[in-house]
């Protein structure tokens, strides 16, 4: 290097430029492909998350609905040993959810007669009503 000419040091500048250059490049590529591999391990482990959150939902509400249709069939049957079901009484029964159903089998033993049916129905709707409504008009007075 210290023989060399002008032209010869600016050419050997020019070409360990340019092979500097060339490693900045190569190297920036190896972080984006670093950055892309770690985003999509990233975005896998965030969507393995929300599947299993959305599945333990749908399966939770699946498990709750199934629940509901045994709990319902059964005191259907239960029923229908000390009184005729007809089509109205069980869609009676289809009115309740699942902590209503609780409710009323609780006060099967006050069940003697279609009539003792349909006013035990509707005494739970009635309070699953009111329970709405006095909800609705706290969240309205919060509002105001």
């Amino acid at each position: 290097m210290i023989r060399m000419t002008e032209e010869q040091r600016a050419e050997f500048l020019r070409s360990t430029s340019l092979d500097i250059a060339l490693m900045r490049t190569r190297f920036d590529e190896i972080d984006e492909q670093k950055i892309y591999e770690k985003g999509q391990r990233l975005g896998k482990k965030i969507g393995e998350c929300i599947g299993e959150r959305i599945g333990r939902q749908q399966g939770e509400l699946i498990g709750r609905q199934q629940g509901e249709a045994r709990q319902r069939r059964m005191l259907q049957q239960m029923l229908s040993i000390q009184l005729p079901m007809g089509e109205e009484e069980t869609e009676l029964l289809q009115k309740l959810n699942g902590d209503e159903l609780l409710l009323f089998s609780e006060r099967y033993e006050m069940i003697k007669t279609s009539e003792d049916l349909e006013e035990q129905v509707h005494e739970i709707v009635n309070q699953r009503m009111n329970a709405n409504d006095q909800f609705n008009q706290s969240l309205k007075v919060r509002s105001l």
